[in-house]
């Protein structure tokens, strides 16, 4: 298991700034939106969202990110909750499909999804206003997530611990959203946010690399 990191640290030294301050991701009854716009619809009741901390240090700046979840009926190990479907929209993904290989995969609808998805980049629609949306699922205390294909194009979501005996019935951030004008800023801004929510790793402009050794060989023959 990754070291407990601190989680105080500020999204501001991480490098966010208010590009995104006009953006906004809402679940508004049975619909998650961006900007106003659908991208999920015909969400359960049992599904939750819970804004990111604010990226900003205005209160009335707007949200960009939200950590997701659900309630389970009972405990078990293993979960699979339908978040919502996905209809028409491109997207492109990440899924694991060797124990230690992922590949990447498009698509537009929920039955298109591959299961052990590690990330989903939702395409944006000028015309709409509709931004970039990121599902991104992540680490909540022993469970891990991964999205998969549901039934009449709902994208699930998988939680799951790998043992009996840690159970629960209530993962209320297993995934994360964040929406965004330019993909590229928008999955690093996503992963910043992630950081300090879980404080498990370090992005890669806080490591420091190590020190390269050059052994010199000399063969002769």
């Amino acid at each position: 298991m990754a070291p407990s990191l601190s989680k105080t640290l500020q999204l501001g030294s991480l490098g966010l700034v208010p590009d995104n301050s006009s953006l906004s991701i809402t679940l508004n009854g049975s619909n998650f939106l961006a900007n106003g716009h659908p991208f999920l619809t015909e969400v359960p009741p049992n599904i939750i969202a819970t804004p990111s901390p604010s990226l900003y240090s205005k209160p009335t700046d707007t949200v960009v990110g939200c950590f997701v979840g659900f309630h389970a009926d009972e405990p078990r190990s293993r979960h699979v909750a339908p978040l919502g479907k996905l209809r028409d929209i491109r997207f492109m993904s990440i899924f694991r499909f060797k124990v230690w290989w992922t590949t990447h995969w498009v698509g537009s609808n929920g039955h298109e999804v591959e299961h052990e998805t590690q990330m989903i980049l939702l395409d944006k629609d000028d015309s709409l206003g509709r931004p970039y949306v990121l599902l991104l699922p992540i680490l909540q205390g022993s469970f891990r997530a991964s999205l998969q294909p549901g039934l009449d194009d709902y994208v699930d979501v998988c939680v799951e611990s790998g043992s009996t005996r840690v159970t629960s019935s209530s993962l209320e951030s297993c995934l994360y959203l964040h929406v965004g004008d330019d993909p590229f800023r928008l999955v690093r801004e996503a992963v910043k946010v992630v950081r300090m929510h879980l404080g498990t790793f370090k992005l890669l402009e806080e490591k420091t690399a190590p020190g390269i050794k050059f052994d010199c060989v000399v063969m002769i023959i």
